[in-house]
């Protein structure tokens, strides 16, 4: 896949909207901030699935979700402790775009497939889900289009998905992703990205001494100007990060250095 061709500039790496991207008024992690996200040129949305009581994978950053009911009530559910039934009735914002009730994983991968983006799948249950994370990329048809934030469940986790989704991808810490730690991950190089918002060359060099791909995350107007001589392979931008007008100024600056 050619990366960077849904931005204005095309570049080598990947743009990745953390949660989204948001306006006034609204929340991220909704099908609006993904489909803002994607109007806004960026290659990938980063995302967090949590499982219900009754098994269904549900976006959501923290454990409990908290909004409102039809009645305008305000509500609060411990995802894995609640049927998604109830879950999907939860409205979270109200923004341009009508009601934002609590997505399903299921939701935003069909609107990555319909809008061409890839998908980051932060697996905040660990291990317990990631086959059915998996399962449910392969039948949305965004096989070879996920990367799995895997947090620390390790390379039997990773390999348990491959088997499922070949072309899978994978991220996760410098400390979880070393080449020790992913000694049995098939060809772990061309899969695994190691994340950090450090970009001291010492931590620089560990990343890349453990054959990992750079994804330079938490990125700001200043930080990127930190990340981007070091050639990450991903850049990911807050939510409320105009990150597209970043990246050109950022390849600008690069082209047309300023007069020493």
């Amino acid at each position: 896949m050619a990366y960077g061709l849904r931005n204005k500039i095309g570049h080598s790496f990947l743009t990745s909207a953390h949660q989204g991207y948001v306006e006034d008024g609204m929340r991220p992690n909704t099908l609006s901030a993904f489909y803002l996200a994607a109007l806004r040129g960026a290659d990938m949305i980063e995302t967090d699935a949590r499982g219900s009581l009754d098994g269904i994978m549900m976006v959501c950053h923290d454990p409990v979700v908290r909004g409102f009911d039809a009645a305008g009530c305000p509500v609060e559910y411990e995802i894995a402790k609640t049927p998604s039934d109830v879950l999907k009735s939860v409205i979270i914002a109200k923004d341009a775009y009508g009601n934002q009730y609590m997505p399903t994983l299921e939701q935003a991968l069909s609107l990555c497939w319909r809008t061409g983006m890839l998908i980051n799948i932060d697996l905040k249950n660990g291990a317990v889900f990631a086959e059915t994370a998996a399962k449910m990329v392969l039948a949305s048809g965004m096989r070879g289009r996920c990367i799995y934030a895997t947090n620390a469940a390790g390379a039997d986790t990773v390999n348990r998905i491959i088997a499922l989704d070949p072309d899978a991808r994978f991220i996760d810490t410098p400390a979880n992703y070393t080449r020790e730690k992913l000694r049995s991950v098939p060809e772990y190089p061309r899969r695994c990205f190691a994340y950090t918002a450090d970009f001291s060359p010492e931590n620089i060099a560990r990343i890349r001494e453990s054959g990992c791909m750079l994804a330079a995350i938490s990125l700001t107007r200043e930080t990127v100007r930190q990340a981007m001589p070091w050639h990450p392979e991903m850049l990911e931008y807050p939510h409320t990060s105009d990150f597209l007008a970043i990246t050109e100024d950022i390849l600008d600056a690069d082209i047309f250095p300023a007069a020493q």
